[in-house]
């Protein structure tokens, strides 16, 4: 989701300060902090600028390019007047700011725009050519800070936040709720609500110490001196008794909750009358682990975090408005390093300071007092942590002080927030203080210093839609990261997958799009992998992955002319984007979907198709050869991807577009369906799909369609629509007045739901399958819906025409005289082969394997638990792909490096184990014949019996056994016997008799290898039997095969069986009498046969004699 990718940056305010400091009085330098010591950093609404101050100025910085724009240096008189900085609050429309000070005063500073620009190239020619960064292309705006009025505030100030109009602070004595305008002309016009008054806190004693209003979800969050959070609303100029009716009330449905429900925004203008209910910490008396310290509001996912002073963070769910949040699931970090054993010591120090949620809502950045920073996403997979490398920053020789020259924010952090885009992250150190022996007013700190750190995050973070989620597609501040699926490898469908492949292609975004369109808000891929398109503030650009080469538009004004606004999806070489125009004729504004082709230049005349929308397009997705468009007024849009090559005769076909043109590609609408009463929000909805009982979301004809199921990916949950039986009178879907509550019945698939991806094609009896990644790993619904009519012999058995190839080189399988034939223990799953040489035996009968109903959806769910987040599935070769974070400290050059190191994780057996503890024998032999033929399988078989074993040793009495079932299982494959014998190998040895009380004797089991000549799976079993029986034995047996490789002439494993002699047989007998043996069996005609000269057997003979004379 979000990864650490690269070095970390630090801003310096050294440059931004006046040089002459000989005006400075000794007294300032003597009770004031250092100038550049930083105490508060706060991003504007859309955190293009923030703003830092000192104890003395204040600094107005933009994020792109990242400099000082103005600031505003303090004197001593004005401080010693008003007070020193200690915090700042912006303007929901970022024109002003009001800086808190420690004398109760409110500073209020306008931000002045001008259209010059404050720093601009000056080259001696003209002529000279310069590149910019992203986002740099116009250089930084002309602003400027201008001092508007200070207002004192007599009860003293304890914290603030703001809505669109209105201050809202709590004051400290009396403890109340004051709301101020921020119009300076209308400073008077306040509204004071005393806190013990309201009715709201548990203990009508308590005080508001922090205060965050979220416009998103209109809703205010306050935390109390004893740690208790409060989910605040304002009921507007309700009565009190109308505001006790409605907290009564619970709501039934998730529309009720925007239907009449909302709260007002609180506003001076209005009688503002505060509501709410306390949702963290109501129970009783708080541990002080559990006190909150901060907290942040998620308006994507309707989610609240709360970070506690014990580390942990609490994430409550608040669905609707009436009801108080509830808990829905927890963050936390765990404590096994020496770094945090130190941290125990103290309970503040892993203290939560600060939370950001990034703009997405997908990711939850914390910052501890003193151990760093940690990413999680939504739903609790933690996806980097500074405490995870916290041991090499401490030395044994002073006392565990950590070594960090640069990096400072790895000892603590004060504040954090995401930039635009979400790729960088800015943090602000947490200052040591330290006080001056001979001067008590004298502060000696270690300055907060500002730091940024780049992120490179998954594409479905902007853009959920199927290929995004099939694909691994990373998206950083300058580029973009492909997984190599495609491109030179596409023609190399082979067994394996090469480690030494290279993973990730970096394609440098074109610098004169990223220049002044950064961000990117929009990336797709297309299904094959060759095609990447990208959007960013305005128009778009597409990249070949075989040419290597990106088309941009030519006309800057036709660029500049529209944005993309819903997301873009490949139809083949066909770029659909839905598109807000700029500056069109008409009244209003105005919405399209536009067809480009790869093939052609980017350009208004070469638009193949333009379909006009009513209304905001918020999603697209492409479904087989239908377009799915989702938009503001709640309605899912289906069109038919006509294209001239489909058509039945493309000259009818055809249509004359308005330049004389004939386009060879068109929409046609097929179906509206409204969400009325299943989406209360718009802008909550992140994927829609059709899904199809047989087809998955290939949808190739209009049937499909009508039959589909719809999958809805809104705030967490995966929703699923099933089509009712229809009426042949009913025309509403194509009328308009479709409506999913007469078409459809509702289902929640699953909660806590990340993304989701629909696997294109089938592997065998794995027909459909439906992925959902969530926060502890990936839930797979496999034959979701399908009928019961499906025979085994309507499955094929070739899974690499299914998918995408992977970056792969040619792989091998060794022949089957080599590793052996199936059914070596004598078990039969389905008909018996009419030969012992036979491998493969044509199924009969129907398969079982499916989910019939969603009321089965439980007992039929696949989970694969993950130690890293997946970023894409390769079906055809059984793993998940995933990311893992990675880093490394360079203590020469004194700071971290961060990386991201590619993880895979095989699921077959996860998918085999479900079918066998179903019952599923057949479907499971005709799905593990799909994969044979990698070179892997065997260690997926391996895996199985490994886990089936641990965990019915562990649960026995708890489970039915399965390890017989197993067993017969593995047996319908050559791998068998190498799969038991290298599972005991690596299992303890208090499970063996366990394992062959079910296998059978690992004697018989030797002497089978033997007959079959697999003499290396022998071998192997000589390792258990030298365990389990005494040496006289063991010793016979391992001559035994010793004469077998003697015969066949493997020298190697002779010389392999001659070291294990040697090491269990401390006499020497059996080893000189295998000696004898090797000599007595060499021929001197063949070459490759030891002899004496290069054996040296005789001399080893002699040794042995002499070994033997003398025990």
């Amino acid at each position: 989701m979000y990864w650490l990718n690269g070095v970390a940056s630090q801003l310096s305010l050294a440059n931004a300060l006046r040089g002459n400091k000989d005006n400075q009085s000794q007294d300032a330098d003597k009770h004031f902090r250092q100038p550049l010591d930083i105490v508060s950093v706060e991003p504007s609404p859309h955190a293009s600028l923030f703003v830092s101050c000192t104890s003395t100025a204040v600094y107005l910085w933009s994020v792109k390019p990242t400099v000082v724009l103005s600031f505003v240096e303090r004197s001593e008189k004005h401080i010693n007047e008003f007070g020193a900085n200690k915090h700042i609050m912006w303007k929901p429309d970022a024109t002003a700011i009001v800086i808190l000070t420690t004398k109760n005063y409110l500073l209020l500073y306008a931000i002045l725009n001008f259209d010059q620009r404050s720093f601009e190239f000056n080259f001696p020619h003209s002529h000279h050519a310069v590149v910019t960064g992203p986002g740099e292309g116009g250089g930084p705006r002309t602003m400027l800070l201008k001092f508007r009025l200070a207002i004192r505030v007599d009860a003293g100030i304890e914290c603030g936040t703001s809505s669109d109009d209105t201050l809202i602070i709590a004051t400290q004595k009396p403890a109340a709720i004051q709301c101020i305008s921020w119009n300076p002309h209308e400073v008077n016009s306040t509204q004071t609500a005393v806190q013990s008054k309201l009715g709201i806190f548990v203990n009508s004693s308590e005080k508001v110490i922090s205060a965050n209003y979220d416009k998103a979800m209109n809703v205010s969050v306050w935390i109390t001196d004893v740690g208790r959070v409060y989910f605040i609303q304002n009921a507007g100029s309700s009565t009190p008794r109308q505001r006790r009716r409605s907290s009564s009330r619970r709501l039934s449905s998730p529309s009720a909750a925007s239907a009449g429900m909302s709260p007002t925004i609180p506003s001076y203008k209005e009688m503002i009358t505060w509501t709410g209910s306390c949702f963290h910490g109501e129970e009783g008396l708080l541990d002080v682990g559990k006190q909150a310290t901060s907290v942040a509001v998620n308006g994507k996912f309707s989610l609240i975090a709360v970070g506690t002073k014990s580390g942990k963070v609490y994430v409550y769910s608040a669905n609707n408005y009436i009801s108080a949040p509830t808990l829905s699931h927890e963050f936390i970090r765990q404590t096994n390093g020496p770094a945090d054993l130190r941290s125990k010591i103290n309970a503040t120090q892993s203290s939560i300071k600060s939370l950001a949620w990034t703009s997405d809502g997908y990711a939850l950045a914390v910052g501890f007092e003193s151990k760093g920073i940690a990413i999680w996403s939504v739903y609790g997979h933690l996806l980097s942590s500074i405490s995870d490398i916290d041991d090499i920053f401490f030395s044994q020789d002073d006392g565990g002080e950590p070594h960090l020259p640069q990096d400072k924010y790895i000892k603590g952090v004060s504040s954090l927030f995401w930039g635009p885009g979400n790729h960088n992250l800015f943090i602000l150190s947490a200052p040591e203080l330290k006080e001056k022996d001979d001067d008590y007013f004298a502060i000696e700190s270690e300055r907060a210093s500002l730091f940024t750190l780049p992120f490179a995050k998954s594409a479905i973070t902007n853009f959920h839609n199927a290929d995004n989620a099939r694909r691994g597609l990373l998206q950083m501040d300058d580029r973009i990261l492909l997984y190599n699926y495609g491109g030179d490898y596409q023609e190399n469908n082979t067994t394996t997958i090469d480690p030494d492949a290279v993973l990730w292609t970096q394609v440098l975004y074109p610098p004169m799009y990223i220049t002044d369109h950064w961000p990117i808000r929009y990336s797709s891929i297309s299904s094959d992998g060759r095609f990447v398109a990208v959007a960013g503030r305005r128009g778009l650009a597409h990249y070949n992955t075989f040419s290597n080469r990106w088309k941009m538009f030519g006309n800057q004004q036709q660029e500049q002319g529209f944005l993309v606004r819903g997301g873009m999806a490949w139809y083949k070489n066909i770029l659909i984007a839905a598109c807000e125009v700029l500056n069109a004729p008409v009244a209003g504004k105005l919405y399209e979907l536009r067809l480009y082709s790869r093939d052609n230049n980017l350009d208004n005349a070469h638009i193949l198709y333009t379909e006009t929308l009513q209304h905001t397009p918020l999603y697209i997705n492409i479904c087989g050869s239908y377009l799915l468009v989702y938009t503001s007024d709640n309605v899912l849009n289906i069109y038919n991807i006509i294209t001239r090559s489909e058509s039945i005769n493309a000259a009818n076909a055809a249509i004359m577009n308005g330049n004389g043109n004939v386009n060879v590609a068109r929409l046609e609408r097929v179906r509206r369906v409204a969400f009325g009463n299943v989406v209360a929000r718009v802008t909550r909805v992140r994927g829609i799909s059709l899904f199809g009982s047989h087809t998955g979301d290939q949808m190739n004809s209009l049937g499909d369609v009508i039959s589909a199921n719809i999958i809805i990916l809104v705030d967490g949950k995966l929703i699923m629509l099933c089509p009712r039986v229809p009426d042949d009178d009913d025309d509403s879907d194509l009328t308009g007045q479709a409506s999913s509550q007469s078409q459809y019945d509702l289902h929640v698939l699953s909660d806590k739901v990340e993304y989701y991806w629909i696997g294109r094609k089938s592997v065998a009896n794995l027909l459909t399958s439906l992925w959902i990644v969530d926060g502890k790993g990936v839930k797979v619904f496999a034959n979701l819906l399908r009928s019961d009519d499906y025979g085994f012999n309507t499955f094929s058995n070739d899974p690499f025409e299914s998918e995408p190839s992977t970056p792969t080189t040619p792989g091998y399988l060794a022949a089957r005289a080599n590793i052996g034939r199936p059914y070596s223990l004598g078990f039969h799953i389905g008909p018996e082969p009419l030969s012992p040489s036979m491998s493969v035996v044509e199924m009969d009968g129907y398969s079982r394997w499916r989910i019939p109903s969603i009321r089965q959806l439980d007992e039929g769910t696949i989970h694969i638990p993950l130690d890293f987040y997946p970023h894409s599935v390769l079906l055809e070769k059984g793993v998940v792909i995933g990311i893992e974070q990675g880093m490394v400290f360079k203590e020469s050059l004194g700071f971290m490096i961060y990386k991201m190191s590619s993880k895979t994780h095989l699921f077959i057996h996860h998918i085999l184990q479900h079918l066998l503890r179903q019952g599923f024998e057949e479907d499971a032999v005709v799905f593990g014949r799909a994969y044979e033929r990698l070179i892997y399988f065997g260690h997926s078989l391996e895996i199985l019996l490994h886990t089936v074993l641990e965990e019915e040793t562990e649960n026995r009495p708890h489970q039915d056994p399965i390890l017989p079932l197993v067993i017969k299982y593995l047996d319908q494959f050559p791998h068998a016997l190498d799969v038991i014998v290298s599972c005991a190998r690596k299992t303890e040895v208090a499970l063996w008799d366990h394992l062959f009380s079910v296998v059978g004797e690992p004697k018989d089991l030797f002497e089978l290898c033997l007959s079959d000549g697999r003499l290396r799976t022998a071998t192997s079993y000589l390792i258990i039997l030298q365990t389990m029986q005494p040496l006289a034995v063991g010793g016979k047996d391992t001559i035994r095969l010793l004469q077998k490789a003697m015969d066949v002439e493997d020298f190697e494993l002779c010389k392999e069986l001659v070291r294990f002699l040697s090491s269990i047989d401390n006499s020497g007998k059996t080893l000189q009498e295998a000696l004898e043996v090797i000599k007595n069996r060499m021929d001197p005609n063949n070459p490759m046969s030891p002899n004496t000269e290069d054996a040296q057997v005789d001399k080893v003979v002699q040794s042995m004699q002499g070994l033997t004379t003398g025990t």
